[in-house]
């Protein structure tokens, strides 16, 4: 099948290294054959505000949960950086038979459907941070899973970048495999499907929220949707980072930023959420040492403000949606929760559900 890619984009002219690649690569998205063997596809956006004890504003959800094959919100990255390969023809040669990449669960699941549709061999690089229990979902006969050792010193987030960096110095260890690099290239990849997206959202959106760690959906999502207002010439809405308020990497870095908005009940909760060891608190996704240092510094600069949450906050908020029929993870909690607070200001917020609750998160004696 990346060879039936392949063939499509010569005979489009794209892959003529003289043009841009961003140009390249957009116009390979809309294709018929690439969308239907890379399985683009445009994220459902819902009002989820009747899920929610709201009475003024409305809150919209990116449903990618509900993406097929793949319920997170990398399905489509993956697809997009596995594009972005092709073109660049370091993956058009037969001797690359391995996908690799590293990061956190949702990439991983990722990368291993794609290894799988394509019959290749794929590894991912993932910290000492997770448990057997996790990584076994992950592993087959053609899907490895490494983890990185610790590093005493380092960002937890460097762990296992530095070390997929370092093996794939290795001439003899790279020969037949192609990186991602998700972490530097996904969200300049991903950016002509935020374009699609912004084609379907209200044209009364005043917020964008969401959770940030590689800068994907910051790249991807929030800065293409902003950019695709500013073009119709209609009043762009704000982009905004929904921060862990024990990870505060934005706040310390810019609190000018802070936006101040009034915490919301959401009511009593059981409190069953597994509590993972090493990291200062269980949202897995958003980075928790450093914002990602292969974020361009011209998209940080676009975020226009910052809005913390707690633990609390996240919890009740994933127990009373799951209440009310919505099974959602950690951060996308936290993103609703952050949306919910914006909304009862009389705000329409668009935010982001990531993927579905997942087991392991809740905790195992239960």
């Amino acid at each position: 099948m990346i060879v039936s890619i392949k063939e499509r984009l010569e005979e489009l002219g794209l892959l003529d290294r003289e043009k841009p690649l961003d140009e390249r690569l957009y116009l390979a998205i809309k294709d018929p054959l690439v969308r239907k063997v890379l399985e683009f596809s445009t994220p459902q956006v819902q009002d989820i505000t009747k899920y929610l004890p709201i009475n003024s504003g409305k809150v919209y959800a990116v449903r990618n949960d509900l993406n097929s094959g793949v319920p997170n919100h990398k399905k489509q990255v993956t697809a997009s950086l596995i594009l972005r390969g092709i073109l660049t023809r370091r993956l058009s040669s037969s001797k690359m038979d391995t996908l690799i990449d590293g990061g956190s669960y949702n990439t991983a699941s990722s990368l291993k459907y794609y290894s799988d549709k394509f019959e290749m061999k794929g590894i991912y690089m993932m910290s000492s941070l997770f448990t057997e229990d996790i990584l076994s979902l992950l592993r087959s006969d053609n899907f490895s899973v490494i983890q990185a050792p610790h590093k005493q010193d380092s960002p937890r987030e460097r762990e296992f970048y530095s070390y997929l960096y370092e093996k794939m110095k290795d001439r003899e260890f790279k020969k037949d495999k192609f990186c991602l690099w998700h972490a530097k290239y996904g969200g300049q990849s991903l950016y002509p499907l935020g374009k699609e997206l912004a084609e379907t959202v209200p044209n009364d959106l005043t917020h964008i929220v969401s959770c940030l760690g590689s800068g994907t959906t910051l790249e991807g999502t929030q800065i293409p949707i902003q950019d695709h207002f500013s073009e119709k010439g209609i009043a762009s809405p704000k982009i905004l980072i929904s921060e862990h308020e024990l990870s505060p990497l934005f706040s310390r870095k810019y609190p000018h930023k802070i936006n101040v908005v009034e915490r919301m009940d959401f009511g009593n909760f059981e409190e069953d959420s597994r509590k993972f060891s090493g990291i200062p608190h269980d949202i897995i996704g958003p980075h928790f040492d450093e914002i990602n240092p292969l974020l361009k510094q011209a998209s940080i600069n676009r975020v226009n403000g910052i809005i913390q949450y707690s633990d609390n906050d996240w919890k009740s908020t994933q127990k009373y949606l799951a209440s009310q029929g919505l099974h959602v993870g950690n951060s996308s909690a936290a993103n609703i929760n952050v949306a919910t607070r914006l909304a009862r200001e009389g705000n329409n917020v668009l935010t982001v559900i990531f993927e579905p609750f997942r087991e392991f998160y809740r905790r195992k004696d239960n």
